[in-house]
C-alpha cells in the first residue's frame, strides 16, 4: 500500500472500485510469478481515516 505522494506522477490511472481482470499483490496465486505482471493502475481505499493506494497488476503478455 502507498500514499498518494507515492503514487504521484505515476501516470497509471487510480479506481475506487477495482475493475475486473485486475489483481492487489493479495489475489495473485503463489505459484504465478510477480515477474509475469506489472502494475497498471492504483485501487484507492481508506483506512482509518487515511486514503491509501494498492497497486494493481495485470499479466504482462510477450507478443513475440
Amino acid at each position: 500500500m502507498y500514499e498518494y505522494h507515492e503514487i504521484l506522477g505515476s501516470e497509471k490511472p487510480i479506481y475506487r472500485t477495482k475493475p475486473p481482470g485486475l489483481k492487489t499483490i493479495s489475489e495473485i496465486p503463489s505459484g504465478e510469478f510477480l515477474i509475469d505482471y506489472e502494475i497498471v493502475g492504483y485501487l484507492e481505499y481508506e483506512e482509518n481515516g487515511k486514503k491509501l493506494y494498492d497497486p494493481l497488476y495485470a499479466i504482462v503478455r510477450d507478443e513475440s
